[in-house]
């Protein structure tokens, strides 16, 4: 972009900003017969909001509303559709999706079978120039029952002469041929990648094509993290999220340059979704100073670390030793496993010491019980080193904890003491609640998994998210699978965890507002604050909790534009 025209650029946004900020007793819009769920303290149901300059003018009746029109109003008519505060996705991966938009599609999302999906790879290979790269995602052995996971050997037969990279459906695994390896400059005598990264060996010690967490994979897929080559991806995905009804959206770990980030999220030079960053690895230098808020459309509100893996490489960390079954020798769990920490005690902790310090909030992977035990053991010394002054600080930096699959009454209660707030990657439980149980956990512990209600009854403010994109980021799957408790073959789990339908919104909504530092801005419909909204088909409270995902999101509008 020509200077000048970034500047015209810049001093638009800036204009635009201001414009939302100030106030006006004028409705410029309003919006009337319809269901508004406010979400407010006292979870208000109005039939109409009036809407001045971005923000909500006034909530009431229709006729109340009505009143503040001019002959300059427009009116939308909700003609009977539910009007819902705009859904904040609590911890999603925009710029990993967009990477990934153009990968080969093997998931079980897409294919019936695995027959399926490795014929679309197939074809995929015969259809690519020979020597150039072959990637594709969503491999999955729980979602494809039929379905066992690749070694070199089968990669090199099914493509000989192309570079062959397939992640995993949960993002934590990833197979890759021999010329994979040769074009990356891996060999049987490269060093281990560390950070609890590796790649898989065979009994007799060979690479046997099998990558198991991020810095492992970093050297096969650094070509597609150019910006440029997935600005335009970029751009869709938030679009994507936007019809989902996302009108924030959380990024948590790799994420794009910040100048492109937020020309991807405007719209003839005015913002249309707020985004919200948190850096981690080498990007963790950006956070060297104190935070300095960009506006209320971007910020960089701190750190993203990695304590534990995934459940399904067997780098969850684990009190009780995954279950040895044929599903945890396909997916390459060794018997008697307890997982390991991806990141050192040391290093952890100098580096929540410092960002605490700086004023950034943190945001920790943690899955595994044991995980989350030591978590909020390292978080506590911190914590006991502090004077009165920063301890009040350390609880109002709202540090959070991401996934918690595992994470229990014992270790919540002491979490909310230190003011740490969780979300929940809640529909493990939808796709994988049966694998879980019958074949990596067992029912026991199964039974006890994401514990969402009591982290609302210790007013911890969770939410809940889809970890996009691994699973859909669809708001009203996610609520139901909370509300319900059932896996997708209708097995209900951990019922009693299940949390009503007017928790499930608040973890959708104000609760992810809250964990932003937004809630004074977003996150209920409240006058002053700004006019993001979700206009549904139905509503939720007048509708069977089992049939949420049948809810359609019509229109989606952030600061007051549709």
């Amino acid at each position: 972009m020509h200077y000048t025209n970034l500047l015209r650029f810049l001093l638009i946004m800036f204009g635009a900003l201001i414009c939302a900020c100030s106030s006006s007793d004028k409705a410029d819009r309003i919006f009337v017969n319809g269901t508004v769920i406010t979400l407010d303290e006292n979870n208000t149901i109005a039939e109409a909001i009036a809407v001045s300059e971005g923000r909500i003018l006034a909530v009431g009746s229709t006729q109340e509303i009505q009143a503040l029109a001019s002959t300059d109003t427009e009116t939308v008519d909700l003609a009977g559709k539910t009007l819902l505060p705009g859904f904040v996705a609590a911890h999603e991966h925009p710029a990993i999706s967009a990477v990934f938009r153009n990968f080969l599609d093997m998931s079980g999302f897409t294919h019936a079978s695995a027959a399926e999906a490795w014929q679309a790879l197939e074809n995929e290979v015969a259809n690519t120039p020979r020597g150039e790269w072959v990637y594709a995602m969503g491999l999955d052995p729980i979602l494809l029952a039929d379905l066992q996971t690749p070694d070199r050997a089968q990669l090199d037969a099914l493509a000989p002469h192309n570079p062959v990279f397939i992640l995993a459906a949960n993002l934590h695994t990833a197979w890759v041929n021999s010329a994979a390896l040769t074009a990356a400059g891996i060999d049987e005598s490269t060093p281990p990648p560390g950070e609890g990264s590796y790649f898989g060996r065979d009994e007799d010690g060979r690479l046997n094509g099998m990558l198991v967490e991020k810095e492992a994979m970093e050297p096969f897929t650094a070509v597609h993290k150019k910006p440029l080559r997935v600005a335009a991806a970029y751009q869709a995905r938030l679009d994507d999220l936007r019809a989902a009804g996302f009108t924030s959206v959380a990024s948590l770990g790799f994420n794009v340059p910040a100048w492109l980030a937020r020309w991807a999220a405007s719209e003839n030079f005015a913002p249309r979704i707020r985004q919200f960053f948190y850096y981690r690895g080498e990007n963790l230098s950006k956070l060297d100073g104190k935070p300095d808020f960009d506006s209320d459309f971007f910020r960089v509100l701190g750190a993203k670390f990695w304590y534990d893996g995934s459940p399904y490489s067997g780098t969850m960390m684990v009190e009780q030793p995954y279950r040895n079954s044929a599903l945890s020798e396909q997916l390459g769990i060794g018997h008697g496993s307890h997982g390991e920490a991806v990141i050192t005690e040391e290093s952890f902790r100098t580096q929540l010491r410092d960002k605490n310090a700086r004023g950034w909030q943190t945001a920790t992977h943690v899955q595994g019980d044991r995980a989350a035990q030591e978590f909020v053991q390292l978080l506590q010394r911190e914590f006991d080193a502090l004077d009165a002054r920063e301890r009040a600080a350390f609880i109002g930096r709202r540090h959070r904890l991401e996934h918690g699959l595992l994470v229990d009454r014992a270790t919540l209660a002491p979490m909310a003491k230190l003011g740490i707030t969780p979300s929940f990657h809640i529909n493990h439980l939808y796709y994988y609640g049966d694998a879980l149980k019958e074949s990596l956990l067992g029912p026991a512990r199964t039974e006890q998994i994401l514990p969402v209600k009591t982290a609302f009854d210790f007013g911890m403010y969770p939410t809940l998210h889809a970890d996009s994109p691994m699973f859909p980021a669809e708001p009203f799957s996610l609520m139901q699978t909370a509300i319900t408790r059932m896996s997708r073959a209708g097995t209900p789990i951990g019922s009693h965890e299940a949390i009503t339908p007017l928790q499930a919104l608040q973890s959708m909504t104000i609760n992810g507002a809250w964990q932003l530092g937004m809630e004074r801005e977003i996150g209920s419909l409240e006058v002053g604050k700004y006019a993001d909204l979700a206009i549904v088909d139905k509503n939720p409270l007048q509708t069977p909790a089992q049939n949420w995902r049948d809810i359609r999101v019509l229109e989606t509008w952030i600061a007051g534009r549709r």
